[in-house]
């Protein structure tokens, strides 16, 4: 007889990057690189470390054999089962498990695939089995923000808000939705009112009446044993009303809330991705507990002697004598030629840069090739996009704009 899991698990990796369309038109937001790993394989190692041994993952149909190709040359033991749907349909969350209902068969845990954390998963898991409820989720406190200058044109990134109301008393969660959803204010003002100042404290005389007598209850005393048991058989989830447990509620929600000094992030946004850029590294330890961190990948061909220690060098790539790099992730199968220098920057996949070419805080996708005596600042590189010889460019979007997504 075959064991039904207790939880199964989904991981979402359909969605079309409509945050970040210059780094996702023409590739899956989940397989961008982030530090030495592709992006999904962060929530799938975490899932892997809590225990579980297989997945159901959520993707676009035109895009299985990549992530696959890219998943399988990885060292994780985790089993994924590929789900596919038409890259045409735009489907969120609750649509994607409405597709995969003939396939759940246990309570499920939704994973998206830009998710990346320090903590383990068992807190959430918890709460959701102690107190049986309909639906838990994992929040993080407000995660310290630095000041970042993004690649792309200046503008002020406004950082999106949901509204969260949690009863502090029993992890409730008791409202949940978008700030954006809302052109005023959603709560009321509150009306406060002045209290009078207190009387002047007699000094020196005695705060006991002589009304106040002992409880009954300092004779009656219980021994420890008899008291938990007590406690224990009138467990309720919540204390000052005699309501029956959950107040008989059906459906419950509850939050956990990661401790204050914990990291999570969701990686769907530009300055999201940018940020975690500068962190992963350093958070490396935590994230993976432990694993080994190798920074230049050995079937690398490094012939540069100005490689620092926070670059990130894939396989494949080829790097010429007299360059230099700073603070840099060099993608698979790029080639940097002599002369040519990278700081601060994210180069992707099969991109070429060819000699002389100067490129600092910089994101350079899939495919791009940058000519010689190139000098670029800030900019974003789109997808199979070439740049001319000696241009200078500077905080700018650079792409085909017919390979920018269409919404």
């Amino acid at each position: 007889m075959t064991l039904q899991a207790e939880f199964q698990v989904v991981v979402l990796a359909a969605g079309r990057g409509s945050r970040m369309p210059e780094v996702t038109s023409g590739k899956p937001k989940c397989l961008l690189p982030v530090g030495t790993r592709p992006l999904v394989w962060y929530p799938l190692y975490k899932l892997q470390q809590s225990g579980f041994t297989d997945v159901i993952f959520v993707v676009q149909e035109n895009h299985k054999s990549e992530i696959q190709n890219v998943l399988d040359k990885t060292e994780l033991e985790i089993k994924i089962e590929y789900f596919t749907i038409n890259g045409k349909e735009d489907i969120g969350t609750a649509d994607s498990l409405r597709m995969l209902h003939d396939k759940l068969k246990s309570d499920v845990l939704v994973v998206s695939c830009d998710f990346i954390t320090d903590i383990s998963l068992k807190g959430v898991l918890d709460i959701f089995r102690m107190h049986d409820a309909s639906a838990a989720s994992l929040f993080f406190h407000p995660q310290a923000g630095e000041s970042l200058i993004v690649p792309g044109p200046k503008s002020k990134h406004k950082p999106e808000r949901d509204l969260v109301g949690i009863d502090t008393q029993t992890n409730r969660l008791v409202f949940l939705a978008s700030a954006s959803d809302f052109e005023r204010e959603l709560l009321p003002h509150i009306v406060k009112k002045q209290l009078s100042k207190p009387p002047k404290v007699i000094e020196g005389k005695s705060i006991v009446s002589k009304y106040d007598s002992e409880d009954i209850f300092n004779y009656a005393k219980e021994d420890e044993f008899s008291l938990l048991i007590r406690e224990t058989s009138a467990y309720n989830d919540h204390t000052g009303d005699f309501k029956s447990t959950y107040h008989g509620d059906s459906i419950r929600c509850y939050a956990f809330i990661a401790p204050q000094d914990s990291f999570g992030v969701r990686v769907n946004t530009l300055p999201t991705y940018w940020a975690i850029h500068n962190k992963v590294n350093e958070k490396w330890n935590k994230i993976t507990d432990g694993l080994s961190l190798v920074l230049k990948h050995p079937k690398s061909e490094n012939k540069s002697s100005q490689v620092d220690d926070k670059c990130v060098i894939w396989e494949g790539a080829k790097l010429h004598e007299k360059t230099s790099f700073k603070n840099s992730i060099i993608g698979s199968s790029t080639e940097v030629c002599s002369f040519s220098r990278v700081f601060n920057s994210i180069i992707m996949n099969n991109v070429l840069i060819k000699e002389k070419v100067a490129l600092e805080n910089c994101i350079v996708s899939d495919g791009a090739v940058i000519e010689s005596g190139c000098k670029i600042n800030g900019c974003l590189i789109g997808s199979n996009h070439t740049l001319p010889e000696n241009s200078e460019h500077s905080q700018e979007v650079l792409t085909d704009s017919d390979r920018l997504m269409e919404f």
